[in-house]
């Protein structure tokens, strides 16, 4: 029975020995797992840093497109100012330019009556003339 027991005990023995081989090469497979754990956290960390700089220069486009918007608002309240000053002084040359168009066709029209009467009159003191010459002749036989 002793026998029984030792052999037993051997198996027993044995089996453990097994057992401990086995479960050093769990852990040795668990701890390259926990290596390769790391490894991988290390590479987070560094796509965590990188989003995160990124997410900063986002911020930072954000912020200078805002003054953008703000800037062109501004521009256009200006342009749509000076439009309307704009069409208000055209409005005024217009006006000032139908009033000089009046004023010269009246001009105009003035200075094509004293054509007229100094057409006349120049055709009156041609006939005048011709009279006087004609009286002096007569004088002069």
């Amino acid at each position: 029975m002793e026998e029984l027991l030792r052999d037993l005990m051997g198996k027993i023995h044995n089996q453990f020995e097994l057992m401990g081989k086995r479960f050093d090469g769990i852990d040795q497979r668990l701890d390259g797992m926990d290596k390769r754990l790391d490894g991988m956290n290390k590479r987070f960390d560094g796509i965590d840093q990188r989003l995160d700089g990124m997410d900063k220069r986002f911020d930072g486009i954000d912020a200078r497109l805002d003054g953008v918007d703000e800037r062109l608002e501004t521009l256009t309240d200006t342009i749509n100012n000076h439009a309307t000053e704009f069409r208000s002084h055209f409005n005024q040359i217009h006006t000032k330019l139908d009033q000089h168009e009046k004023v010269f066709n009246v001009v105009a029209d003035e200075i094509k009556g004293i054509k007229f009467d100094i057409a006349h009159l120049s055709a009156k003191s041609g006939i005048h003339e011709t009279e006087i010459s004609t009286i002096k002749k007569r004088m002069q036989l």
